[in-house]
């Protein structure tokens, strides 16, 4: 073979001049599908014509040629001091591993691990590292990624706002850092992002939608990128289609039908996969060979940060039903009952939904093509109202969620003119949604009335210290998710949530999240223990690393 390789601390460089062989040629179209590359053409001017050829591609691409990177790349850099040990920890793993899931409960930080994960990549490739998140949380990293590097300008993070930039600033020689949200991916498939050296993904569950476009053109674009890195909260230990997905998204299995047929099968009466029984260990060793579950990091070994982080108080608030809403409840049932109002074996997803439309003081009703709200008199949006005062008084900022966009703008009708209050919904526009979550972090505005599905996943508002559900539905993981958003570490005080609600009409649902919340703590304790007991052979050994 007379191709020549070079390879340095950043290049790889291969010359092919004649004769060619026939490695020559195999290597030269090997060589020319690296998805960085650049190619030289060079004549000598003789006749017959001595043509040559000189590929440059970064060095991180030698493994695929199956030569050894430059012993330099293989090491990282020290880890940021300003992590937590059981972090330090993660990230070497995470490194280590090339592909890996963080999944931790919220506020164990996430974001300062994906931003210390992003910059060891950096230097031992040399190359791009892009991090994807929901569209709330973009500007936020780009904070995050300040306070925790500040005067670093290898670590500020590129904002990318259109798709047009995600293609351009991906194909763009050299290294960098860049976030965008997944909502750039809904055209299609990025066909660009091949370039990075290491995609990072923050609130990851996204992936464990069915088929949603957004999931699919994710694993697609992420195909073949030799760093990549999970970060979400725990997922229900029983969600095996979400480990499923995970999985595919980080290439550990060939397909999300590889693990089911592996380590699982059906319970034949409830239709739920189960892990075989002789599969269970081999199953944790698998999952904790590339990814970690921590809700506390004590049951590592380590310390736990919230320790002085106050429990917050949940503070039940019941409402009587008013003679309109009892009324009205009754009328879309055609039934009554006078000691629970609404009989509980009559409790579809469809009737609750209207109960607890009914209970927050209106009703969504078809006029024709269009949908309209009528208003019932109701005292939940009264005592909402009540309860945004008393923050408003002591001076504390305050959270309230909301289901219905109607809900949202009952309430807000009900505070004085003038007050510090702010609405958003899915209509806000983006540049208004961006001013009004930074006036709230900067404490201009007082209380924000939102969805949870909106904000209640990823945001920091650890500065918030009331909180209030004027609407909830029966996801515990949404419920959880959204309380999170307050109590986090760095928390100055307790956080206090109030959930008013009217029994009969919306008692199951809170029932219902009550129930789940139980079953939560047992699953994801006995969980967590699993994947302990599969790390216990390395732990130690890893820790003292």
């Amino acid at each position: 073979m007379s191709a020549r390789t070079q390879l340095t601390d950043r290049d790889l460089v291969v010359n092919f001049s004649p004769p060619w062989t026939l490695e020559d040629h195999r290597l030269f179209i090997q060589t020319k599908a690296l998805p960085e590359m650049r190619l030289t053409y060079d004549n000598d001017g003789n006749w017959p014509p001595q043509e040559s050829y000189t590929i440059t591609a970064p060095a991180r691409f030698a493994g695929v040629l199956g030569l050894e990177a430059p012993a330099l790349r293989n090491h990282m850099q020290p880890l940021s001091a300003y992590l937590f040990d059981y972090q330090q920890w993660i990230v070497k793993m995470a490194v280590e591993a090339k592909r890996f899931a963080i999944w931790a409960d919220c506020g164990l930080g996430k974001s300062p691990m994906q931003l210390e994960w992003a910059r060891q990549v950096m230097h031992i490739t040399g190359g791009k590292v892009l991090i994807m998140a929901p569209p709330e949380v973009c500007r936020q990293m780009v904070k995050e990624a300040v306070k925790f590097y500040p005067g670093d300008a290898s670590m500020a993070l590129r904002l990318l706002e259109s798709r047009e930039a995600l293609d351009a600033w991906c194909q763009e020689p050299g290294s960098g850092l860049a976030i965008t949200n997944y909502e750039k991916l809904i055209p299609g498939v990025c066909d660009s992002m091949r370039y990075l050296a290491g995609l990072a993904c923050d609130e990851s569950s996204i992936l464990k939608s069915g088929g949603g476009k957004i999931k699919w053109n994710l694993i697609k674009s992420a195909k073949g990128i030799e760093y990549k890195l999970s970060c979400t909260a725990t997922p229900a230990p029983n969600d095996v289609m979400e480990y499923a997905s995970q999985a595919s998204f980080l290439e550990k299995l060939r397909t999300e039908g590889e693990i089911l047929w592996t380590f699982f099968h059906r319970n034949p009466k409830t239709q739920q996969w189960i892990v075989k029984p002789h599969a269970k260990e081999g199953f944790f060793k698998f999952m904790a060979s590339w990814s970690i579950y921590l809700r506390k990091p004590s049951a590592y070994g380590f310390a736990d940060p919230f320790a002085d982080v106050p429990e917050p108080e949940i503070i039940e608030v019941k409402l009587n039903a008013t003679r309109a809403q009892s009324e009205e409840a009754q009328k879309f049932l055609r039934s009554y009952d006078p000691d629970s109002l609404i009989p509980q074996d009559r409790l579809g997803v469809t009737e609750r939904t209207k109960l607890a439309q009914i209970a927050r003081g209106f009703i969504y009703e078809k006029q024709g093509s269009k949908t309209v709200s009528r208003y019932i008199y109701s005292l939940k949006p009264f005592q909402v109202e009540q309860l945004i005062e008393g923050a408003l008084k002591d001076g504390e900022q305050c959270l309230v969620w909301t289901t219905f966009d109607e809900e949202a703008h009952i309430i807000s009708s009900l505070l004085p003119p003038g007050a510090p209050v702010a609405i958003l919904t899915g209509a806000t526009k983006e540049s208004e949604r961006v001013r009004i979550l930074e006036a709230f972090a900067a404490g201009e505005i007082r209380c924000l009335i939102s969805k949870a599905q909106m904000l209640g996943y990823g945001m920091n508002f650890q500065f918030c210290t009331r909180m209030i559900f004027s609407g909830f539905d029966d996801s515990f993981e949404r419920f959880y998710q959204a309380v999170r958003r307050c109590y986090r570490y760095g928390s100055r005080a307790q956080l206090k949530v109030y959930v008013p609600y009217v029994p009969g009409l919306e008692n199951h649902i809170w029932e219902n999240v009550l129930r789940k919340k139980g079953q939560w703590e047992a699953d994801t304790a006995q969980q967590e223990a699993n994947y302990r007991t599969a790390l216990d052979s390395s732990l130690d050994r890893r820790k003292a690393a």
